[in-house]
């Protein structure tokens, strides 16, 4: 990774580590896309298929289009590419898929999550990155969209993801841990 990539990287965490309870994921979004270039990423905490034992309710921590979200958790959960047996190989081995890597195994209801209902809500690639707490073993992911005539998911954005999931760990952990008794 070049110096500026890093510095770029720095700065994503620095905002992020200065963000008060409760304000993680917007800082973290806005941080993104500024520094990254990566606009409307969204947070899933406890996603069901990287949970062992699929227990939990999945809860998505956004601000990205709260309608899309709702059609996704309604009416396409089950058929989500990141959730197919190559999917979740690829995220628990590597903490990094995109879309584009999973779609050459994706079977026809994963193809028809891609091309309905993600490329009717402009998405033409997904970027995911797992930030797993090692104290806990809580998962959540990071979902980064990315339309295809604006910007594609580079090599850069890849190496960006698998550095930047491990290092999110501690603050993302630490803004779920409950309250302590007073």
């Amino acid at each position: 990774m070049e110096q500026l990539e890093y510095r770029k990287l720095i700065r994503v965490l620095e905002q992020v580590a200065t963000a008060r309870q409760g304000a993680l994921y917007p800082v973290l979004a806005d941080s993104l896309a500024v520094h990254l270039g990566w606009k409307d990423a969204f947070v899933a905490e406890n996603p069901a298929y990287l949970t062992l034992g699929g227990g939990g309710e999945e809860q998505y921590r956004t601000m990205f289009r709260p309608d899309f979200v709702e059609e996704y958790a309604e009416r396409w959960r089950l058929n989500n590419p990141f959730a197919s047996r190559d999917g979740v190989a690829c995220l628990t081995r590597h903490g990094v898929a995109t879309l584009g890597q999973l779609r050459l195994r994706a079977t026809g209801p994963e193809r028809d999550f891609a091309d309905t209902f993600l490329r009717r809500n402009g998405i033409d690639d997904m970027l995911k990155i797992v930030v797993r707490s090692p104290a806990t073993g809580a998962v959540s992911t990071l979902g980064v969209p990315f339309d295809g005539a604006r910007r594609a998911i580079e090599p850069g954005d890849r190496l960006m993801a698998a550095t930047l999931g491990p290092l999110l760990s501690p603050y993302f952990y630490a803004a779920l841990a409950p309250p302590r008794p007073q």
